[in-house]
């Protein structure tokens, strides 16, 4: 049965990879889907269940008690006279036991338990980093998509060109200059094709690492046209002290604080006490005895283990106090890289690309007159395939900072397209 299982998954992947070979046929992956396989098969998320393991380890050597402790001393044995040998010795079988004071196990495992919380915290950056990671391939992957169409259009308006300069050729209106330069535009297009399908095909495999797989899919769904909405700078504010970085300083400070109170309590001394009974060979008698032991406090022990604890602990409030600053620049400073990217789309749709289609539109229709040069002609086809290339840019941008923005501020930011072609 699992031979048979396996014989159906083998052949199901090599028809796969056939129909992946096939021209025309394209197999895309959708951005949700991306994010469940890497939730699911990311080498660095594996590590998080062995993290646990080891902190449950933790936790139950720090509730662990001391062990009692058996005594055993034989006194008066071997001497001479009437302690010859063992005619009067004296045998002691004693029971210690260690007391914490202080409440050292309480504060042990209350150590643990922060560190418990914080491994949790450092799961959830650690989440967030891996997805914000794989969506900066993606986009990736979806800014390649939009430049072979990009240029596809241009190899197709290249080699309209090249026909209608060859008529104007063939009837002697102009010479082989003029179809040779527009042939050589053509031929560095359609160069540029094969290096864009290149570097789209390595960005697949790219996007692919993140769940340890060779790409099942020849393209990613979505649409570059479809820009973030700006979000408000004073939900950003809000944010921030929500997201995974700022809680998990925060429960570095905790864990800094219990590590303190920790060292304070091992400041105080523990009691040792015990119990057992004695033999008196030489009169045949048995007694009980008890013990009680505790080091004398001169001078606290333990002082250079709590002035190292409070350093930490001011140090992890500092550190809090300069990762909100960072967080709040950072967020700032993109907020306003996005905004400056938005409104440069608005001016390229309202402003730019009309102007050059017509321009274009106009030197065409001149080049077939007589009116304008084939150079005319290309510095036209130039302009508008320049602004093209430049909205793609800036799209792409535009949906990186927004995701940027989206990391920082630990939420998601309910992407409504702001922004559609």
């Amino acid at each position: 049965m699992k031979l048979q299982l396996l014989n159906r998954r083998a052949y199901c992947s090599a028809a796969l990879s056939l129909l992946l070979t096939l021209p025309g046929l394209a197999f895309a992956i959708d951005l949700s889907t991306a994010v469940k396989r890497t939730l699911t098969a990311n080498p660095a998320l594996q590590l998080y269940p062995y993290h646990v393991r080891a902190l449950e380890g933790e936790a139950l050597q720090a509730g662990l008690k001391p062990n009692p402790t058996l005594h055993a001393d034989l006194e008066n044995a071997f001497g001479t006279g009437d302690n010859r040998f063992l005619a009067g010795h004296e045998l002691t079988l004693s029971l210690s036991q260690v007391i914490e004071l202080g409440q050292k196990r309480e504060k042990r495992v209350d150590v643990v338990d922060r560190k418990s919380v914080a491994i949790q915290r450092e799961y959830e950056v650690k989440r967030l980093d891996v997805i914000a990671s794989m969506m900066r391939d993606y986009y990736q992957s979806l800014r390649l998509q939009h430049l072979m169409s990009w240029n596809s259009q241009r190899i197709e308006a290249e080699r309209a060109a090249v026909e209608v300069i060859q008529g104007r050729a063939s009837a002697g209106v102009v010479g082989k200059a003029d179809v040779m330069r527009m042939q050589l535009r053509l031929a560095k297009s359609q160069a540029k094709q094969s290096e864009l399908k290149a570097q789209h095909a390595n960005s697949l495999n790219v996007l692919a690492t993140h769940w340890a797989e060779s790409p099942d899919f020849s393209e990613v769904k979505g649409d570059l046209n479809q820009t973030p909405a700006l979000p408000e700078m004073d939900s950003l504010h809000q944010a921030i002290q929500s997201t995974p970085d700022y809680m998990l300083s925060v429960t570095q400070i905790r864990i800094s604080k219990a590590q303190l109170a920790l060292a304070q309590a091992e400041s105080q001394a523990n009691v040792t006490v015990g119990a057992g009974i004695r033999r008196f060979e030489a009169s045949n008698d048995n007694a009980l005895v008890f013990n009680f032991s505790m080091p004398l406090q001169w001078q606290n022990k333990n002082q250079g283990n709590i002035a190292s604890a409070q350093a930490m602990h001011q140090q992890t409030l500092v550190s809090q106090d300069i990762l909100k600053t960072r967080l709040e620049i950072a967020v700032e400073r993109i907020h306003s890289a996005m905004l400056n990217n938005l409104n440069q789309l608005q001016r390229v749709d309202s402003d730019l690309r009309p102007v050059a289609n017509s321009l274009l539109a106009e030197v065409k229709r001149g080049y077939q007159l007589g009116l304008y040069s084939v150079l005319q002609w290309v510095d036209a086809q130039d302009e508008l395939f320049s602004i093209e290339r430049e909205r793609i840019e800036t799209q792409h941008a535009a949906h990186l900072q927004f995701l940027e923005l989206e990391r920082l501020s630990g939420s998601k930011l309910a992407p409504q397209a702001a922004h559609k072609e």
